[in-house]
């Protein structure tokens, strides 16, 4: 799940939560989840939990952590 170009996937995918991709940065912290930093403000922040599912990485879930 390490590839920039994972990354770069999951990235796009936040704009079916109503976020503008390129709003925000990706960090991975643990294996299925990411933090998603907006980029003007690191306080407003998220959890992204991920899924392998039909041989592609998903969100399964993002969390607001911060405002």
């Amino acid at each position: 799940m390490n590839n920039e170009m994972t990354l770069l996937t999951l990235q796009s995918q936040l704009q079916n939560f109503g976020l503008n991709p390129r709003e925000w940065t990706l960090q991975r912290i643990r294996s299925l989840t990411c933090l998603i930093q907006n980029n003007e403000d690191k306080n407003f922040a998220l959890y992204g939990k991920l899924e392998f599912r039909n041989q592609k990485w998903r969100w399964k879930s993002l969390e607001l952590i911060s405002l």
